[in-house]
C-alpha cells in the first residue's frame, strides 16, 4: 500500500507543548488511516508578517500543497481573531482565490480560536466569511480544540456554524513520551512538577479586572506557598518545567523569591527543548512527578493524558475552559486572583493525601476524551476515502 504524502503547516519550534499536540495526532492518524504517511513540516512563523519568509498566496505554496495527498494546517492557536492585516483575521492569511488553487484535501486540525488578546469587528467579520467558505467546501475539513473554541465562536455567530466543524481533543492527549536515564531525578526524594509562564502579564494579570492581583504578587505568594511545602514535606524536591523560552524568565523570578537553602538543594530545572523528539524528553521527566501545577495548556493536558495528577493554576481562560470540558474544573485555582493561596495549599495538601484517586479519575477522563475523539478521526477517515476515490 502507497504511503500517504502530507503537508503539515504548524509551529514546531516554538511550545514544547506543540510538538506533543503533533505527536499525538500523527499516531491517531495513522491509526485511523492505516497507512504510512511522509510528513513535510512547515513552520508557521515562516508566515508571519515578523518573520515574512512564505505567503499562504504564492505559487510557491500553492504547488507544494498540489505536491502532497493531503494538507494539515494545525493544531494550533491559528484563529487568534486580531490581525487585521490578514484576509481571514487571523494568521492564515489566505486567499478564498488561493483555496480555488488548492486541488488537494485540506484539513484544519484542532485550531484553537481565541479572542482573550482582543478581536476587532473587521478581523470578526473577516473571519466569519473564511468560516462560511471552509465550512461549505467538501475539499476541507475543519475542527477546533477542546480549550474553549467551540464555545468562542458559537459566542460570536450564534448558530451560523451548527454541524459544520469538530469538536476535537487536542493531539496531546494521544501523545507517546519515553523512559530516558534522567539525570533531573537522581536522588531520593519524590518530585512535583511545576510550570510557570511570565508572557501576556497584562491578560494574564489584568489590573482592570476586579479581585486580578499583579504578576509580581502572584510571584511572591507562589513563593511564600513552595517555602511552606517544602518544610512540611522534606521527601519532596521541585523540577521545574519551561515549555519556551520565556518561562525561563517566570522561573528566574520564582526562584529569586525562594529560600535560599530550598533554592539550592531542593529545586531543579529542566532542560528548555523545541523542536521532534523534544516532548517525549520533558513529558517522559513529568511521569517521575507525584502531580503537576502548570500554568501553560500543554502542561495540564499532558499531565492529564498521562494520568498525571493536576493543579492547573489558572491566569488564562485556556485553563479553565480545558478543564471544564474534561469535567475537572475542582483541579483548578485561579492564581491571578486575591487570596489564591489559601486556595491552593488545601488543593496542594488533599492532592498529596488522594493521588491514587486522582489517577483513577484521569484514567476515566482519558477514556472519555479517546471515545469522544474516536467520531472524528472516523469522519477524517471518510472523508478522506472519498476525496482520494473520487
Amino acid at each position: 500500500m502507497t504511503r500517504i504524502k502530507a503537508l503539515h503547516v504548524a509551529s514546531f519550534n516554538g511550545n514544547i507543548g506543540d510538538n506533543a499536540n503533533h505527536n499525538g495526532f500523527r499516531k491517531r492518524l495513522i491509526e485511523t488511516l492505516g497507512r504510512e504517511i511522509d510528513f513535510t513540516n512547515i513552520e508557521m512563523r515562516e508566515f508571519y508578517k515578523s518573520w515574512n519568509l512564505r505567503d499562504f498566496n504564492s505559487y510557491d505554496f500553492i504547488n507544494l500543497c498540489n505536491n502532497h495527498d493531503i494538507v494539515v494546517i494545525g493544531g494550533g492557536n491559528f484563529f487568534e481573531l486580531k490581525w487585521d492585516y490578514s484576509y481571514t483575521g487571523t494568521t492564515i492569511n489566505i486567499k478564498e482565490e488561493t483555496l480555488e488553487l488548492i486541488k488537494t484535501p485540506i484539513l484544519f486540525h484542532g485550531v484553537g480560536c481565541d479572542i482573550a488578546k482582543g478581536a476587532s469587528q473587521n478581523s470578526i467579520e473577516k473571519f466569519r466569511l473564511f468560516m462560511e467558505r471552509i465550512t461549505s467546501d467538501k475539499n476541507i475539513m475543519v475542527s477546533v480544540r477542546n480549550d474553549g473554541s467551540y464555545d468562542t465562536i458559537k459566542k460570536l455567530y450564534g448558530n451560523l456554524f451548527d454541524n459544520k466543524f469538530y469538536r476535537v481533543p487536542d493531539g496531546a492527549f494521544f501523545m507517546e513520551s519515553k523512559k530516558y536515564d534522567f539525570p533531573e531525578t537522581k536522588n531520593n526524594y519524590k518530585f512535583i512538577g511545576i510550570n510557570v509562564a511570565a508572557d501576556m502579564k497584562d491578560i494574564r494579570f489584568n489590573s482592570e479586572v476586579k479581585d486580578c492581583i499583579s504578576y509580581e504578587n502572584f510571584i511572591n505568594g507562589f513563593a511564600i506557598e513552595l517555602n511552606e511545602l517544602l518544610k512540611k514535606h522534606e521527601n519532596y524536591q521541585m523540577l521545574l518545567f519551561p515549555h519556551i523560552y520565556s518561562d525561563l524568565g517566570a522561573i528566574y523570578d520564582l526562584l529569586e523569591k525562594i529560600e535560599d537553602k530550598y533554592r539550592r538543594t531542593r529545586f531543579v530545572v529542566s532542560p528548555c527543548l523545541t523542536g521532534k523528539g523534544s516532548e517525549e524528553y520533558i513529558f517522559g521527566l513529568y511521569k517521575e512527578c507525584d502531580f503537576i501545577m502548570g500554568m501553560r495548556f500543554h502542561s495540564n493536558v499532558c499531565a492529564i493524558a498521562q494520568n498525571i495528577p493536576t493543579i492547573g493554576l489558572c491566569s488564562y481562560k485556556k485553563i479553565l475552559d480545558l478543564y471544564r470540558e474534561v469535567n475537572l474544573s475542582d483541579r483548578v485555582v485561579e492564581v491571578n486572583k486575591f487570596g489564591f493561596e489559601n486556595f491552593l495549599r488545601e488543593k496542594i495538601d488533599s492532592t498529596i493525601i488522594n493521588l491514587d484517586n486522582i489517577r483513577n479519575d484521569y484514567k476515566r477522563v482519558n477514556s472519555n476524551v479517546f471515545k469522544e475523539s474516536v467520531e472524528f478521526y472516523d469522519a477524517v477517515k471518510n472523508w478522506y476515502k472519498n476525496k482520494i476515490e473520487r
